[in-house]
């Protein structure tokens, strides 16, 4: 005999599920005393009307349990797999309290080798949309042009250092912008080489303090 939800939902009594659910005292997302829910149940043993159901009550399909493992972080086949991202919207990138993405998580027990390749494989697709739009900071500032009567321009500027610099230098420098802006993540590379820029300057800054204190250390002497 079916003694809760949970057991109803993993044994996939779906009649049990709504009587507990229509009750009012349940619902898609009540949890035990392991944070576990009717939908790890349902998406573990691969139950995809009950999903579908429990999902159109009000379930969350990225609920994580007191282990931060959400129902994708319980799935054991791939077609399951596939319903929870494509069909319910999965979110295949949460980690678990331990740091690992479902992908991750089922590849180190190693029980279940097509889901972990499935889900891995989402990781190499395009980046969504969303995900795509720049985030530079130069794309973005405002354009060109009166703005609240404020007049907005751009110069390019050369480095006052530069004149300093010999010709090896200037292509050393050259070289490595060039090698950032065709490198496989530009914009981490080029905030690198900016924090890089800027603490030089405020180590130069720095030492041109401690010269002047000490000048005027000994002109006070």
């Amino acid at each position: 005999m079916v003694s809760n939800i949970w057991v109803a939902a993993a044994d996939n009594q779906r009649k049990i599920v709504e009587s507990y659910i229509e009750s009012g005292n349940f619902t898609p997302n009540a949890k035990d005393p392991n944070g576990y829910t009717p939908i790890h149940a349902a998406a573990s043993y691969g139950h995809i009307n009950l999903l579908q159901y429990l999902i159109e009550k009000g379930g969350d399909i990225n609920i994580q349990d007191n282990e931060g493992d959400t129902p994708l972080h319980h799935v054991e086949d791939i077609k399951t797999a596939k319903f929870l991202v494509e069909e319910l919207k999965a979110n295949y990138k949460l980690k678990n309290d331990d740091g690992l993405t479902a992908a991750q998580y089922i590849e180190e027990d190693d029980e279940f080798p097509e889901v972990a390749q499935y889900l891995i494989s989402l990781g190499h697709e395009k980046p969504d949309e969303e995900d795509s739009e720049p985030s530079s900071m130069l794309e973005s500032l405002p354009a060109p042009g009166n703005i609240d009567g404020h007049q907005i321009r751009y110069t390019m500027e050369n480095d006052p250092n530069e004149a300093d610099l010999s010709p090896e230098e200037l292509e050393e420098r050259r070289k490595k912008i060039e090698a950032i802006l065709a490198s496989e993540n530009p914009e981490e590379a080029l905030r690198d080489l900016v924090k890089n820029a800027v603490h030089e300057g405020l180590s130069q800054f720095k030492d041109g303090q401690d010269h002047e204190e000490g000048q005027s250390s000994k002109r006070r002497k």
